[in-house]
């Protein structure tokens, strides 16, 4: 089938993951056209979460080494270095205070995550962005033309809301990013299964958000749940489960069981130290 606008493939994409599963070459194929037809349109945010997702699969369906593998990491270092070039430098600290809500993505995240929420979230955040009104209007537009266009359970959507959490928390509504990332879980979990890289993203994004609300007691089941996940795809000697055990050892300590914590910062230590040995 020969797509070649935006809607045409994203159709073709619908029917492929119907017919093949979410997870296979094939729709990591088809996930980075996408991306390329994204790029080019300008659409950088949109593009580099497709990348990751075609990486993500291709890596863990295709090996590290393939190819097909390597080109989608020059894709998305591509977009990286052109949305960074793009971003304008900060103005004077008496004018213009940058977020602290600034969100950062590793190479097997797909969109935003919740890394890097502040210790102070309880307290508020400074907004920072004066048009962030109009982005969030254009978020929210752009979740219900996609949830229309590709239905309600589509990942894609996940992503979007997860996108608009990200804007909701530059504004300070804590309180609407919770639905928004309760759903995306929901989505990834019934599309993708239970045990997707990006299943544990959604549990340890609504992890940190109670963390940070201190609601620790909704937060601490959501760290538990996103640090199984991860041990089972990745095991507990890789760094992307020794994030969110670094970040449940805040929580152990925040709650009195610092012995707990203690015991979980020397394995993450011990994990950093192994990948800079290996480096």
């Amino acid at each position: 089938m020969k797509c070649e606008t935006i809607p045409e493939l994203e159709k073709f994409l619908t029917i492929q993951e119907q017919a093949l599963g979410q997870n296979s070459p094939e729709v990591a194929a088809t996930v980075s056209k996408l991306a390329d037809l994204y790029f080019h349109k300008g659409m950088l945010e949109d593009a580099e979460a497709l990348y990751r997702r075609a990486l993500e699969i291709m890596e863990r369906t295709l090996g590290p080494y393939r190819p097909e593998v390597v080109d989608t990491k020059k894709c998305l270092e591509k977009v990286l270095t052109v949305r960074q070039k793009s971003t304008p430098s900060p103005m004077p600290t008496a004018i213009y205070r940058r977020p602290a809500c600034e969100w950062k993505q590793s190479l097997t995240d797909s969109s935003t995550s919740l890394d890097a929420i502040p210790a102070s979230m309880a307290l508020g955040w400074p907004s920072g962005f004066p048009d962030e009104q109009d982005q969030v209007k254009d978020a929210e537009v752009e979740v219900a033309s996609v949830r229309q266009m590709m239905g309600k359970d589509h990942p894609h959507v996940a992503d979007l809301l997860t996108k608009l959490a990200d804007h909701y928390c530059r504004r300070k509504l804590y309180r609407e990013m919770e639905p928004l990332l309760v759903e995306a879980l929901q989505i990834r979990e019934k599309s993708l299964g239970g045990e997707h890289p990006l299943v544990s993203t959604s549990l340890k994004n609504l992890a940190r958000l109670y963390y940070f609300q201190e609601r620790f007691e909704l937060s601490e089941p959501y760290f538990k749940r996103a640090l199984a996940v991860r041990q089972k795809i990745y095991g507990k000697d890789h760094q992307r489960f020794a994030d969110v055990e670094e970040q449940y050892a805040k929580l152990l300590r925040k709650t009195n069981r610092s012995g707990q914590a203690h015991e979980l910062e020397t394995h993450v230590r011990a994990v950093r130290s192994q990948a800079i040995f290996s480096q």
